[in-house]
């Protein structure tokens, strides 16, 4: 499997330090975004994924590892800012899992997946062994949830932390730069964000709290912050971006109708949700 690393990233989410690129062949076309506005399959960052996932970028899979290896003890970094854990499409490569989980001793790794660990399927129940065999060996890996519904269930399994997309309107208002020549700029304060956001959902149906990712409302990265890095209860929330009316659409639970909340079960509307809480508040 091609992975192209990089020894200091440019991105400015991650900040300056070490982040892999993962060739296109890990990814689950079962994924909700996949080809329905995953941020990797745009921009500069889409043009990298071409050309490790064509062999012109990047290496072979031990080398790749021996990089990881090399890094100094307590580092941080992040493992696939596109692609996905080693292995073709819903299956995790359990050889090459193991050799980059020891070659991870004693550094800190962010890494998410989309790959499929619920239900019964024989795929699915692997996944979850490997995974959780992952993290207890301190390669932190984060479920990614399409919505809070979907979180919920990825949470129960109790194999790894959780991550989720939100609703846009959780995130704090810019001047988006499309070619980032210049610095998007905060149209909004963050006071007023705040405010905003104070009466939307700050937990999933179940009960656990969400806390919106810092890199999406503040000058935060995952260098300053790294809470991606540790196993935790708190769901961690990613306000869809970009093409994020479509990330809306195609992460939205199946079972509730157009224009109606998706983030829970019931039905309520986001209008709803907020009254509810603020008369509990």
């Amino acid at each position: 499997m091609k992975n192209h690393f990089i020894p200091v990233s440019q991105n400015a989410k991650t900040g300056p330090i070490p982040v892999s690129i993962t060739e296109r062949a890990s990814c689950w076309p079962g994924c909700a975004l996949y080809e329905n506005g995953c941020y990797a399959e745009t921009g500069a960052l889409a043009m990298h994924w071409r050309r490790v996932s064509n062999g012109l970028a990047g290496g072979s899979w031990a080398e790749f590892c021996a990089r990881i290896a090399a890094l100094k003890p307590g580092r941080l970094w992040r493992y696939a800012q596109a692609g996905d854990l080693p292995g073709c499409g819903a299956v995790i490569d359990d050889t090459l899992l193991q050799m980059l989980v020891a070659a991870n001793a004693g550094k800190r790794v962010i890494a998410f997946t989309h790959k499929p660990v619920l239900g019964d399927d024989p795929v699915a129940a692997e996944n979850r062994r490997l995974i959780a065999a992952a993290v207890e060996a301190g390669f932190i890996v984060n479920l990614s949830a399409n919505n809070p519904v979907h979180a919920d269930e990825l949470a129960a399994l109790g194999i790894a932390p959780v991550v989720t997309v939100l609703t846009h309107a959780y995130a704090r208002s810019a001047i988006r730069h499309r070619f980032k020549r210049h610095k998007d700029v905060w149209s909004e304060t963050t006071g007023e964000w705040r405010d905003r956001t104070a009466l939307l959902p700050q937990h999933t149906p179940a009960g656990r709290r969400i806390a919106v990712c810092p890199a999406t409302y503040s000058d935060a990265t995952c260098k300053s912050c790294g809470a991606c890095a540790r196993s935790r209860d708190v769901v961690i929330g990613f306000p869809a971006h970009g093409a994020w009316r479509q990330v809306e659409a195609v992460t939205a639970a199946r079972d509730v109708p157009v224009d109606e909340g998706w983030a829970f079960r019931d039905h309520r509307t986001m209008a709803e949700v907020i009254a509810a809480e603020a008369q509990t508040a």
